[in-house]
């Protein structure tokens, strides 16, 4: 009885914090798999379409009533979550209703859209010419050292001075061989002196 609380707890736990990235970010529902390079070559096949995409934050534009916003594609994790990784997919512009703050959505961050493929546009990277998807955003999600830490698991501080199962309240599953361990952390002894381990 006791095991089934405790996976109970944790599921409840795990739900409240996914609940909190849109559905539509944390799971691909648009039943496609358009590329970020196909749409760029084709955008006549692909207008219309439905897609998840995400990537790197390089540059931020405020119009009158909407925010630009030109990402660095990459390769979606299982949350939905831009891969931190050098490998681009190729570049798309979104376009979000209302002022976004260049402050807060700046370059190198990362940010999944889900929205419609409106056109492309035509640009530049620095002297090169460079043909843009333009996606019109339905919902997005702005990625944050937060999001990592509790969807994750990382902990707050990496050398806590308790080992992580502690700082969270999951120290029973972590004892039981529910949850690996990991990392360089101490533990404290009787004596208080600090012994690691992995």
């Amino acid at each position: 009885m006791r095991y089934l609380f405790l996976s109970v707890l944790l599921l409840i736990l795990l739900g409240g914090c996914a609940s909190n990235i849109p559905l539509e970010i944390r799971q691909d529902i648009t039943g496609s798999n358009i590329s970020i390079n196909a749409a760029s070559t084709d955008i006549n096949q692909y207008q219309g379409k439905q897609v998840r995409w995400g990537g790197t934050i390089a540059a931020v534009e405020n119009k009158r009533d909407d925010t630009w916003i030109e990402v660095v594609g990459k390769e979606l994790d299982s949350w939905g979550e831009p891969a931190n990784t050098d490998q681009s997919e190729g570049r798309f512009l979104v376009r979000i209703d209302g002022f976004l703050d260049p402050a807060i959505y700046k370059a190198d961050r990362s940010l999944t859209v889900y929205g419609t493929v409106e056109s492309h546009v035509v640009g530049q990277i620095d002297n090169h010419p460079y043909t843009y998807p333009l996606i019109k955003a339905q919902t997005y999600h702005l990625w944050s050292d937060y999001d990592r830490r509790h969807y994750y698991g990382y902990p707050d501080y990496p050398y806590y001075p308790y080992y992580y199962p502690y700082r969270y309240g999951f120290s029973f599953g972590y004892r039981h061989g529910f949850f690996p361990r990991h990392g360089y952390f101490p533990r404290y002894g009787y004596g208080m002196y600090p012994y690691y381990y992995w």
